[in-house]
């Protein structure tokens, strides 16, 4: 570690920097500008680049040291000429500058030709004039605030070596900050961050949507004769059960009879425990004589407790409403925050919901048994496979699904990719040549694989990976920290900037805020999946992936429940 103290004694101010230091800042500075799967605000441009500004100084000065201790250890001693040093001086500003100009400006462009593949504005002049302002108070905080921990470390470690020897003293004291430096770090940043959020989070799951009632349907948790109240579903749960299309709505878009569909839901008080919401899901579907319905989905949810209404609305509207479908709230945390502090609750949500419906299914005369399928996006799609042991488990036990934005850590998703078929890509492997489990990265993709090969016959049950190459959910993983992905190795989507490229630590932290903005961008890009859900529930309902939907789309256009 440095000498604080010998800093001090030469006359050096606590603001000095570190000319190595300095020059790794900047090119961690320019690397974290670089383009990834969507384009950036300007405040989350900021706190990447900070970040990685910091990091990059620490680094900076980290090498500079052991470079001079070890010079020190060998005595190592680097001459170089006056006029060799003149040039030096002279040539080295010119062309770092040089550099920095040419390599900012082409990464400026790069994130706007992003914004054009994903349809969205690239950042402003001054949106990158605010982002390296945020991005310098950033740097500057964690400068200090390492410059701090370094002084305290040396501090103890003389008021330890008056008793102790000055080895001794210096890991004693090198230990104890670092102990309290995590310990404040996890109990006091973290938790108080994750509480503050929490709290917030639970304000929105206790608030009313604005213009909807409680439903009037005995069809749905909430209405007359629910074990549920309405209230208690929660601002998510309130969402699905009023967000159903009507028999009418749905007759205009098939030109068939319908039916009301069912949509069941259980709220999650903090003193349920996950279990006791399945169950009183089941007890909505026995109460609302859901399994005498032609089709009969389990539908995991995100963090927040949201169902996607596009895929509820594709049943819905595909089965002429002789559908119900089954959700639960186990939390009520946006799913960005629940994958990084706590995946263990989804897994035991999906699995106790879908283990307690088969249960009932099963005791069902054969011929009389509703179709059961399955579905869930993001972290809903992650928990709603934690039910299946396996893809054979999943096939055996379940009727047909369709996983949206499924996260590349999800165990039975990372084994399908393993062992995909050779020369398809990560990004839309091919699994047995399609022969029940197809990945598509658009409606386009259910009978022809990435590169317009065509799949053979598609047997039942059907399963469909819905997932874009611009989805940063999909592909967010901390082990791109430090390993390189296949989908960065092979050639990129049609969807992606081909000079995205992986940087280690750089990469995970543009992909954590991709996440953030992962709405932002149209049907079709990005986190937003729509339109295509239709005939991909279609095939797996028993239809050809290739029947025209477009009176249904427009239907369900209509009426679902968007997320702006």
């Amino acid at each position: 570690m440095p000498d604080t103290t010998a800093h001090l004694r030469t006359g050096r101010r606590w603001w000095h920097v570190s000319g190595t230091g300095v020059f790794f800042a900047a090119a961690y500075v320019l690397i974290s500008i670089s383009p990834s799967l969507l384009p950036r605000t300007w405040y989350y441009q900021g706190m990447i680049t900070g970040l990685c500004a910091a990091a990059g100084y620490a680094l900076g000065v980290v090498l500079a040291w052991l470079v001079r201790t070890m010079a020190r250890v060998i005595d190592l001693r680097v001459t170089v000429s006056g006029e060799a040093r003149h040039w030096l001086l002279v040539a080295a500003p010119v062309f770092a500058g040089v550099a920095v100009v040419a390599v900012t400006v082409s990464n400026v462009r790069s994130q706007a030709r992003t914004a054009a593949v994903v349809r969205l504005t690239p950042l402003s002049p001054l949106d990158w004039v605010l982002a390296l302002l945020l991005a310098a108070a950033i740097a500057a905080a964690l400068v200090a605030l390492a410059r701090g921990l370094r002084g305290m470390t040396h501090r103890l470690a003389e008021a330890a070596g008056h008793v102790l020897p000055k080895t001794i003293a210096s890991a004693i004291a090198v230990v104890v900050v670092v102990l309290t430096s995590a310990w404040v770090t996890d109990s006091v940043v973290f938790h108080r961050s994750m509480q503050a959020f929490a709290g917030m989070a639970s304000q929105v799951n206790a608030s009313q949507p604005a213009g909807r009632a409680a439903p009037t349907s005995a069809l749905r948790s909430g209405g007359p004769g629910s074990l549920e109240s309405y209230a208690d579903l929660g601002y998510q749960g309130q969402m699905f059960v009023t967000s159903a299309p009507t028999p009418q709505q749905i007759s205009a878009a098939t030109e068939r009879g319908a039916i009301e569909p069912i949509r069941v839901y259980a709220g999650r008080s903090p003193d349920e425990s996950v279990g006791e919401v399945a169950d009183t899901v089941v007890a909505e579907l026995k109460r609302t004589n859901a399994f005498s319905r032609s089709v009969l989905a389990v539908l995991t949810t995100t963090g927040t407790g949201w169902v996607d209404d596009w895929s509820a609305q594709s049943i819905e509207y595909l089965s002429n409403g002789d559908s119900a479908i089954a959700a639960m709230q186990y939390s009520y945390l946006p799913s960005a925050l629940s994958m990084m502090t706590d995946r263990e609750t989804p897994r035991e949500a999906g699995k106790a919901l879908f283990d307690r419906v088969y249960a009932v299914w099963l005791t069902l005369p054969e011929d009389s048994r509703p179709q059961l399928v399955v579905g869930g996006e993001s972290l809903g799609s992650y928990g709603g496979h934690a039910a299946f042991a396996d893809a054979a488990d999943m096939m055996r036990r379940a009727q047909g699904g369709v996983w949206v934005g499924t996260p590349s850590f999800t165990e039975i998703a990372m084994s399908l990719t393993a062992s995909r078929n050779e020369g398809s890509p990560e990004i839309v492997p091919v699994v047995d040549a399609g022969r029940h489990i197809r990945f598509a990265a658009g409606s386009d993709q259910l009978t022809s694989d990435y590169y317009g090969r065509d799949y053979g016959t598609w047997e039942f049950p059907r399963f469909v990976y819905a997932q874009h190459p611009s989805d940063p959910v999909v592909w967010w993983n901390p082990a791109l920290l430090g390993a390189e992905p296949d989908w960065l190795r092979e050639p990129r989507g049609r969807d992606v900037n081909p000079d995205v490229t992986w940087i280690p630590f750089v990469t995970f932290w543009q992909l954590t805020t991709d996440m953030a903005v992962g709405h932002d961008p149209p049907d079709g890009y990005g986190h937003r999946y729509g339109p295509e859900l239709v005939p991909q529930w279609g095939a797996v309902l028993g239809g050809s992936p290739t029947d025209d939907y477009s009176a249904i789309v427009t239907g369900i256009e209509a009426t679902v429940n968007r997320v702006e």
